[in-house]
């Protein structure tokens, strides 16, 4: 039986991390303002998806950066997805991350609580299948939780295929499906063809915050924000979300306007340079930056520079820079060896027995004792000749 192909809209985000916190900054309220960069970016998400007006929404883990967030961060959750729900009227899939989920199976997770919410569904802890008649969508997930057990995991494979009762099926998982992206620490590497590619029309992926294509039909949304461990790895990408429209399975970004400016500035070599003409390149490579460093997340390399050199910049006008800038951070690499004859010099190897025979007669007070502490030493690695000996025969 060959079922009809309503249209249907999909949005797919993940990796938001509200909670998450980085640098001193905070704001006129007492927030941390990453903490609150982060929040305003899943706001302004929201916003656009309403206006979107999708028939479904797909949150594919780490709604939260750890397992529990502070109870205003909790209750502005609840309210943007209520607003989300309400807005749309459509289903909401939220699964665990890693983030979100609790090292002991116990302590119960905070994910529940936005089941309360009309229309949403929540997976935190297993394998869940969520079915939507209405719209001919049936969607699989499988959380951090389930995905980090293979003992629990594995056995379950073969439950890993649509529903031949319904016109679209999705899966959701939360984890890394090639070993070669950088994502962030703690998820699960996963093999995509356990997750069965052909059997679905799209598989929603979080963990890699990326937005990237991984198949024809999978695909990682990436973070609403700069929140990996080495933000500046991905200083350059856009972040935000995607719809995808069915039956066509057409994919398209919407990048957020709210994530704050990560700027790169090109390295400075300081080999050749005093501390002042160091202070000046500085200076001038900060000024020339496009827009200015008020606000923005600012990172500079400085290579080929010795304790010396770094002690003796004007560091008075530093901290002016680093008060404009949200963060300022200087990346000093000390000199390297440029080349064979400049490398130092290693001492030649001596067989064990020579160096700790020599290490004995350097000992405090050893003058006196020397001959008693080789002797010891000698006798000592007889000994485990001896054994050496005795276990190969």
């Amino acid at each position: 039986m060959t079922l009809s192909a309503p249209p249907l809209r999909v949005v797919h985000l993940a990796d938001v991390h509200l909670g998450y916190r980085r640098f001193n900054r905070l704001t006129p309220q007492g927030f941390n303002q990453r903490e609150a960069d982060v929040s305003l970016a899943f706001r302004e998400a929201i916003d656009r998806a309403v206006k979107l007006k999708p028939q479904l929404t797909i949150i594919a883990g780490d709604l939260f950066h750890t397992v529990r967030p502070s109870n205003a961060i909790i209750t502005f959750a609840f309210r943007e997805l209520r607003r989300l729900s309400e807005g749309t009227g459509a289903p909401i899939i939220l699964i665990a991350g890693n983030h979100d989920t609790p090292r002991r199976s116990d302590s119960g997770s905070l994910l529940r609580l936005f089941g309360e919410i009309p229309g949403m569904r929540v997976a935190d802890s297993g394998m869940e299948r969520f079915d939507f008649p209405e719209l001919s969508t049936s969607v699989l997930c499988l959380p951090h939780a389930v995905l980090s057990q293979p003992e629990i995991f594995e056995p379950q494979l073969g439950l890993i295929r649509a529903d031949d009762r319904r016109r679209y099926n999705f899966l959701v998982a939360h984890a890394q499906v090639d070993p070669r992206l950088v994502s962030d620490f703690g998820g699960v590497d996963l093999e995509l063809s356990k997750l069965v590619p052909h059997e679905w029309e799209y598989i929603a992926l979080g963990h890699v915050h990326s937005r990237l294509d991984v198949g024809h039909n999978a695909a990682y949304s990436g973070s609403l924000e700069h929140t990996s461990a080495n933000m500046w790895n991905g200083a350059k990408e856009n972040k935000g979300f995607l719809t995808i429209d069915f039956p066509s399975g057409s994919r398209v970004f919407h990048a957020l306007t709210s994530p704050r400016e990560i700027a790169m500035l090109p390295p400075i070599d300081g080999l050749y340079l005093s501390a002042a003409e160091l202070m000046e390149r500085i200076i001038l490579s900060l000024d020339d930056l496009p827009g200015g460093i008020e606000g923005k997340m600012v990172r500079l390399e400085l290579a080929n520079v010795t304790r010396e050199q770094f002690r003796a910049l004007d560091h008075r006008t530093l901290r002016g820079y680093r008060s404009r800038a949200l963060n300022l951070t200087l990346d000093v690499r000390p000199p390297q060896a440029r080349n064979r004859d400049e490398a130092p010099r290693r001492a030649a190897r001596r067989p064990l027995r020579e160096e700790l025979v020599a290490f004995a007669e350097q000992l405090p007070g050893a003058a006196a004792k020397a001959p008693r502490l080789v002797s010891t030493v000698e006798r000592f690695l007889k000994q485990l000749e001896e054994q050496d000996e005795t276990r190969s025969a």
